[in-house]
């Protein structure tokens, strides 16, 4: 009568294990072909830099990472709006330099700030350009567009 309770039970953990093994084996399969419709990620490169898109909502923030930069470059990197006109808006500046550091990420946020006269959102949607001074790098094209990214539209209340 033990031997046959301890058969039981013994299957029965088999079973449970064997159960659990096929799950996670299939869990992962899922994972590994999983594809978000959803993410709009397309890297733009230029030189060793890149931007993870090329339109961007209010409310996202501008993925910037560098990737072995030569020893030898040296130079400010500029998020520059570009108006109707011709004319530029610098929203924000960092300098770089190949001999002190050769790979790094920033994080670009366009912002309303009275103190820059950006008041509202026709301030900050528009065509951008990143741009490489100091260097042969092309400028690297970008969009922010009049959609929200959710949860963030209260950050574009006008302020002026």
């Amino acid at each position: 009568m033990k031997k046959l309770s301890v058969l039981i039970v013994l299957i029965i953990l088999i079973a449970i294990i064997t159960t659990i093994v096929i799950s996670i084996y299939s869990f992962s399969e899922e994972i590994d072909k999983y594809i978000d419709e959803n993410d709009d990620t397309v890297w733009i490169h230029s030189g060793p830099f890149s931007i993870d898109r090329e339109e961007y909502r209010l409310g996202h923030k501008i993925f910037l990472i560098a990737n072995e930069v030569n020893q030898n470059d040296k130079g400010v990197i500029k998020l520059v709006k570009i108006n109707e006109d011709g004319s530029q808006k610098i929203f924000k500046t960092y300098r770089f330099d190949g001999m002190k550091k050769q790979s790094f990420n920033i994080y670009f946020s366009p912002y309303l700030n009275e103190v820059s006269s950006i008041c509202s959102v026709e301030d900050v949607i528009g065509n951008y350009e990143v741009i490489f001074e100091g260097t042969n790098f092309e400028s690297i094209k970008l969009k922010i567009i009049n959609k929200y990214l959710p949860g963030s539209e209260y950050r574009f209340e006008p302020v002026c």
